[in-house]
């Protein structure tokens, strides 16, 4: 039986969640959204509701009723969806409450992680989509579902949301893309509803301050770089990237938290056929005492303990020895 099989059968007593991250982004949202109403269509009776571990971000707010997503829900269902997330410290504080759920789906296009994908009844998971709304509607439409006219601007937002408006979109996506389009739905609504990102100068001098602690770690052909912020960690990995740098791991220690955000230019993860979400960043996050994971070109480490200086030595030890492994 599969996920949406599963939904049909649910009795209409129960109750469905379907869970974001912390600081929802607009895929986490827009698939949410997208899932809820194709759930609906199967079971109408039902009760399915959209959840966000902490909160969402100021850009999903343009696309949700705040009264439609519950913060921090209680995890007592029958079945949670958690979307867009590849390890469960993503959903802290929830984490704690999660076998309280009869029944555990994981949709997501991040690298496999172990954590989710034991805890997972159903564990759909596919590294090679450009976002978790593009999965989302190859789901729906596996499904027999037409999505709703508010499931498809959903999507389409999502997908160019985590796609940089198609920027890293894969010819699957693009073919997706076009689907939904044939729905009718409003390009350039969906556009207006991601809006256009808003740097101020504490990003712009955070990007700065990174440079100037740059350090830099050369292997044959390859700088590695590390460096150390207060925020905008990933930010910086990007503009670090956009300079020069072929891999990049930016730390930052506040609030008690530890964070490493990588990033790496294309042609480095080409030749080198690393994937910062899968080879790299989840040992980190065990050598630290937290989670790590992502995509192949950006990725990043959580964690409430740990030596920052310790934890960047180890992303360049990791690296280096997989550009080793591959040049071998």
């Amino acid at each position: 039986m599969n996920l949406f099989e599963y939904v049909k059968d649910i009795d209409i007593s129960e109750k469905i969640i379907i869970l974001s991250h912390q600081n929802a982004d607009l895929d986490a949202i827009c698939s949410s959204i997208a899932l809820k109403d194709a759930f609906s269509v199967l079971n109408p009776g039902v009760t399915i509701l959209i959840g966000a571990a902490g909160g969402i971000s100021k850009n999903s707010k343009r696309v949700v009723e705040k009264s439609e997503v519950l913060i921090n829900p209680s995890l007592d269902v029958e079945l949670l969806v958690i979307v867009d997330s590849s390890t469960l410290q993503q959903i802290s504080p929830l984490d704690r409450d999660i076998k309280k759920a009869k029944k555990i789906a994981v949709i997501d296009h991040h690298a496999p992680h172990k954590d989710t994908k034991d805890i997972s009844d159903f564990y759909i998971v596919d590294e090679s989509a450009s976002s978790t709304a593009e999965m989302i509607y190859e789901l729906i439409e596996d499904a027999g579902i037409d999505p709703s006219d508010r499931g498809c601007l959903a999507i389409l937002t999502g997908i160019l949301a985590d796609s940089a408006r198609l920027r890293f979109a894969t010819p699957k996506t693009i073919k997706i893309v076009s689907r939904v389009l044939d729905s009718g739905v409003n390009y350039q609504k969906a556009l207006d509803l991601i809006g256009f990102p808003e740097e101020d100068v504490s990003q712009k001098i955070a990007c700065l301050k990174a440079t100037k602690r740059m350090k830099l770690h050369k292997i044959d052909d390859w700088v590695l770089v590390t460096s150390k912020v207060n925020a905008f960690g990933s930010r910086a990995a990007n503009g670090i990237v956009s300079i020069g740098g072929d891999c990049v791991f930016v730390g930052s220690v506040a609030k008690g938290e530890m964070r490493i955000s990588a990033r790496a230019s294309q042609n480095f993860l080409k030749k080198t056929g690393i994937n910062l979400g899968r080879d790299v960043m989840p040992h980190v996050g065990d050598f630290v005492g937290g989670s790590g994971g992502g995509h192949r070109e950006a990725a990043g480490v959580k964690s409430k303990s740990g030596d920052i200086n310790a934890a960047l030595d180890e992303c360049i030890r990791i690296t280096k020895e997989l550009i080793k492994r591959h040049k071998g």
